[in-house]
């Protein structure tokens, strides 16, 4: 069955691409979730019409990401965590709370989807990439410090 691709689907294609998929995988998953069109004349002349709106609706998402990159860019974060003797941490940093960080920070929500990162399990300075779109991408330094333990008082009353 040819369909019309109204969103873009991992493994299968791109918004307004036209694909060949089984009839199942089109009505049950497809159709009623809104990301394909039954590919007919009717949705073919309707697609170049859409397309016009697709485009100044990307070039609003770009301008916005590229404004967000622009305010995050260099950003400077300090997450505090448990760590033993030599630095490593127990557990990691995990992209939700850099994410978290940088809303603190700037206001700014971010999906943790976005942030690339190895797992950060060491105390000190990393480099984090947040990509927001094919291109946009912004670097934000995350620096790890240990988390100070209170000190409890030996004297007796």
């Amino acid at each position: 069955m040819q369909v019309l691709l109204i969103k873009d689907i991992d493994r299968v294609g791109k918004k307004g691409e036209t694909k060949r998929v089984t009839e199942g995988y089109a009505r049950n998953f497809l159709f009623p979730r809104h990301l394909a069109v039954p590919l007919t004349e009717g949705s073919q002349k309707n697609l170049k019409l859409v397309e016009v709106s697709w485009k100044r609706q990307e070039e609003k998402e770009r301008e916005a990401f590229q404004a967000m990159a622009k305010k995050i860019d260099g950003l400077s974060l300090r997450i505090t965590k448990k760590a033993g003797e030599k630095g490593r941490l127990f557990g990691s940093v995990t992209n939700a709370e850099i994410a978290e960080a940088i809303a603190a920070e700037t206001k700014l929500e971010i999906d943790k989807k976005d942030i690339v990162t190895e797992h950060i399990k060491e105390l000190g300075q990393h480099d984090v990439v947040v990509r927001f779109s094919g291109e946009i991408k912004a670097t934000v330094k995350v620096v790890v410090l240990p988390e100070e333990e209170p000190v409890a008082s030996t004297a007796q009353a």
